[in-house]
This record gives C-alpha cells, structure tokens and sequence, in this order.
C-alpha cells in the first residue's frame, strides 16, 4: 500500500507517492514518485476540476503484465485452454498453471502467498477474478484434477502433461522457434523436505545431490531445451535415486516420441550434453536413432597427445567467438571413429584460473590457521583428525590437489604442519589443461567452428537452469510438493515459466538487440502502476479511480510499447465502490 504526501516548496505544496517498508528494523520510504502541484496532478489526470486523491494503491505492473501478455500472443493460453476447457466461471486449470509460473519467475514462493501476489499486480484488473480464488487449496484442488498417466518412459495422450508438452512444442515449431534444430539436453536434481516416512512419494528418493544435499531425498530432472531461445520442448522427471547416465537412456526414446508427433525429421537435429551423460552406449543409442549429437569428452578419455597440443596447432575462430581457438582431427573414442574439436578459450583460462586462485588462498588461509592451532599448548588434534581435515580442503575445488603439497610431523609429542604451492605444478596445469574444453561428435564434415558454436548452446541451458537453483528468478526449491502427481505439475509450471521468459526475451531482441534474460526481467520488474482513490463529486455518487504510470526510463518505454503494455494503462477517471 502507498500513500500521497505533500512536501512544502517555497510556500506550495508537492505531492508524491510514497511507499515505506522497514530497512535495518526501521521505517523508510522505499520508493517515491513524484506527481506535482495540484494543477499538475489535475492536469495529469485530465480533470483540473478534481480534488486531490484520497489515497493510492500500487500495483505490480511491467513483468506480470509482459507474461500474461506473452502468454496470449504466443498461443500458449489457447493451447493451455484447449486441453483444460475453462469452466462455467471461475478461473481455469489454464490460468492456475500461467499464474503458479508467473509467480515463480516474479516472486518465487510457496502457494499460500499466490493470492496475495496476485492481489497487488494487474493481472486482477485483467483476468477479474477475485484473490480468494487462487487460495492454496484451489490450487491444490486444481492440480488434483491434471490426468496423469502411471511413472514410466511412455508419452501418452492419456496423460495431460504429455499432451501439453507435445503441444508446446507443436507451437514452437510452428513459429519457427526450433528451425535451427539445435537442441540441449541436460539434467538436474532439487532436493526435497520430503519426510523419509513418506512411502506414497515414489520420486524422491536419496541420491548424489548437486547442491550437496545428500542427507535430503530428492528429484531429478532431465530436460531438451531449444539450444538458440532456450524454450522448453520436452522434460522428464525422474527419481532422485537414479543415475545421469541411466536417465539418459529413458530421456532418449522419449525425445524420439516428441520429435515423431511432431514430423521432425531425425537427421536434422543435433543433440547437445554435457560429458555426464556421455557414456559409451548413450553415444551409440544416439548413433543408431540418427540424430546428430555433440558431446564433452571427459578429459581422462581424450588422447593425451591431442588435448595437450601445442597452441600453435590451434586456430583462431571468428570473430562471434573472441579469444577462442580450435583444432579439430578424428580420434579413436571408445573404438569408433569421433571428430574430436581441442577448444582452447581465454575467456574460459580467465575464469578458472580466478576461480582456481580464490580456492587457493581459501585453502592456504585454513592450512595457515591449523598451523597455528598445533602450536597451542592445549592442542590435542590427533594425526587421523588432521589429515581428515586437510583432505576435504584440497578436495574442495578442482585441480587443487597436486598443487599443494603439506608435511605432516611430530616433534615434542606436538605435531608440526608444514605445506607450500608447487609452481612448477601450477604453470604445467596453466600450460597444458586450463582454458581447454575437448568436443567430440558424430557430425564428422562439420568445422570447428560449427562445433564449439553448437556447443556454446550448453552454456545457455547451465545459466538458465542455475536460475532455479540460485534465488534470483523462477526458483524450483524450496518445493512445496509432497506428491509425485503434484511435483510433475511443479516441473510443467516451472519449464513453462522458463519458455514464456526466454520467449519474451526473444521478442525484445528485435527493440534491445543486447539486452540479457536477467536485465529484461529486472527493468519490467520496476514497472508499476497507481491507482488513485477520489471522493465522489456529489453526496451520494460513486467513488472515482484513475489509473496513472511511473515515468519509464528509455529501455523500459521501448519494452513496453513492443509489449503493448501501454494498452493495460487506463488514465481514465473510472468509478467504483468506496472500500473500508
């Protein structure tokens, strides 16, 4: 809720709009729009003879707006409607499943606080329903009603989400959104609160979790992404217990069903994954499915003589790919014949080492500190304690093992540590492994450059899917899911939220050619509307509200008119009825 203040300037009064919340356990104006003299304000609103606004009301207004928008223009609505008629009145399953990814990507939270979300964004001027109709229990209540075939590979028509997703990719296709054929495949797992007694939930199950959550059960996701726009063209979920490379082989066949509905032919699809996946009888399934496919090799299966060749074997690559070098040769991989592509990125050398050089004096710092702390008299760590300790550090982030070498001994009953870095070590590992990255794939008449370009489509997926792992927008966990029909759902509305981000992201390229997924979120995000409260003219006339808009820096006017948002603006004076 905001609130109109006037601030007195040289003997006349200014009004603003103000919103206050609490920074550091005190009271703050948050934010603050400047409206004007009351000439101005009148002006503004088209009404010179209108007293001033008895209060205002802000609302979420750019990003749920740009959604919804998206949702309609795109087809997706439609499609979502022709699968979940809407009913008599009311919201449909079509709006609880755009609305439960809108939040995600706005306002990630659980389902409680849905209605409230909804009650401060535009979107209940534009769908009309009431807030008490998104109550977590009607969610719940929807969702119970989604047909969902049995766990297993197969797609069925049978099963709702099956059919949604064969839809999808149906409309993406059909707006030329997966003309390049370039696809990336990947998994993830979320871990769960879901109590170990819980012996109905078949999907969470104890496993290698990513986020070293291993003591939680969890879930796992595959995922086929469009490798240019990043849409979501088919996922899989899976439980927590099973291996990637096994995943793959379930994920596979399914992608094949997808593809078929959808008259794509085999043979112009390239499929890209990370080396996790690339076990030997993955690659072959691939080979005999005839899809294309380009994969990481993992850096011990590589000759050793092609990953460390000389840099002046490599060859620059174009100017799309800035200080990135390649050298390409067919190599023997697992008994069969690959074109394998050296990718040798600065960039990348840049990043590791950073990366490499904050693990390094993290651990030099702690190996410093238990230096210190075996001198103590009252020191009694024990050998087995010790070097327990100094393993989890040098294991703690690649390469540092090998780099730091420690000495372990016993004087006076006291033990002494006594460690340094191997220079020579680190230059070799400079020289020879950091910045490099070996490819290979079955696309054996395709350059380097085609390669590392097709590869580089990875790298989207991984920064979009640390996305919902990392807080900053449609982020999956927490989960407030107990069931395996309920977390299926939880994954639609959480790949669909990415699909209408990405898509809208495509569409704004057209008007910001550089503008990135995160920035085009946050400059929507600022965007806000305010509904103004004024008393009625006469005695027993109805309430009046005007609709007014912040001003827009200059990205935000060129996204909104792109978006059409400036249709959503009334600044029309409308009536209403007066609220307690």
């Amino acid at each position: 809720m905001a609130s109109l203040i006037a601030k007195k300037k040289a003997n006349k009064l200014y009004y603003y709009v103000v919103e206050s919340g609490r920074v550091e356990g005190k009271p703050r104006i948050t934010n603050q729009i400047y409206l004007g003299s009351a000439e101005k304000v009148a002006s503004l609103l088209q009404q010179r003879a209108a007293p001033l606004p008895l209060s205002a009301t802000s609302r979420k207004a750019g990003l749920p707006a740009a959604l919804w928008l998206t949702a309609e223009q795109s087809g997706v609505f439609d499609l979502l409607q022709s699968i979940w008629p809407a009913p008599r009145s009311g919201p449909s399953t079509a709006h609880y499943l755009l609305l439960a990814a809108f939040h995600r990507i706005c306002e990630p939270g659980p389902k409680t606080e849905v209605a409230d979300w909804y009650q401060s964004t535009v979107l209940q001027s534009l769908w009309r329903f009431p807030p008490e109709r998104f109550t977590s229990q009607a969610f719940w209540d929807c969702f119970d009603q989604i047909r969902l075939s049995p766990m297993g590979s197969e797609v069925s028509k049978a099963d709702d989400l099956d059919r949604a997703q064969l839809g999808l990719l149906a409309l993406w296709k059909d707006k030329q959104m997966v003309s390049h054929r370039l696809l990336s495949y990947d998994t993830t797992n979320f871990y769960t609160f879901v109590a170990s007694t819980n012996s109905r939930n078949t999907l969470a199950q104890r496993g290698h979790n990513k986020q070293g959550r291993h003591n939680l059960r969890q879930v796992g996701l595959s995922y086929v992404l469009d490798g240019v726009y990043g849409l979501s063209l088919c996922h899989h979920v899976y439980p927590g217990n099973l291996a990637d490379t096994e995943e793959f082989s379930i994920a596979l066949p399914r992608l094949l069903r997808f593809v078929d509905e959808n008259q794509i032919s085999h043979d112009s699809i390239t499929l890209v994954f990370d080396k996790g996946s690339a076990a030997l009888y993955n690659t072959l399934a691939l080979d005999e499915s005839g899809l294309g496919w380009i994969s990481a090799l993992p850096w011990n299966q590589a000759p050793k003589d092609f990953r460390e060749a000389a840099l002046d074997q490599l060859t620059p690559l174009s100017s799309d790919q800035p200080g990135v070098q390649a050298y390409q040769q067919k190599v023997l991989v697992h008994g069969k014949e690959r074109l394998c592509v050296l990718k040798y990125s600065v960039p990348f050398l840049s990043e590791q080492i950073h990366s490499l050089s904050t693990s390094l004096a993290k651990v030099t710092q702690s190996l410093r500190r238990l230096s210190i702390e075996l001198t103590k008299p009252d020191c009694r760590l024990k050998e087995k304690h010790i070097r327990t300790k100094i393993s989890r550090w040098l294991s703690s982030a690649q390469f540092l093992d090998g780099l730091i070498h420690y000495e372990l001994s016993q004087e006076d009953s006291k033990w002494r540590l006594q460690f340094k870095l191997d220079t020579t070590a680190f230059n070799r590992l400079v020289a020879q492994r950091l910045g490099r990255t070996v490819l290979m794939t079955n696309r054996m008449n395709w350059t380097a450059e085609q390669v590392v370009g097709g590869y580089g489509g990875q790298q989207q997926i991984e920064k979009i899917f640390r996305g919902l792992k990392d807080g900053n927008w449609l982020n999956w966990d927490p989960m407030y899911h107990w069931t395996d029909s309920k977390i299926r759902v939880h994954a639609f509305y959480c790949m669909l939220g990415i699909s209408l981000l990405n898509y809208l992201h495509a569409q704004m390229q057209k008007v910001c050619p550089r503008i990135t997924v995160e920035q085009l979120k946050d400059e929507l995000q600022d965007i806000k509307q305010y509904v103004l409260l004024y008393p009625p003219q006469g005695d027993k006339g109805p309430y009046r509200t005007a609709t007014i808009q912040e001003k827009l820096t200059l990205t935000q006017a060129l996204l909104a008119q792109a978006i059409g948002l400036e249709a959503l603006t009334s600044k029309k004076v409308g009536k209403t009825k007066p609220t307690a």
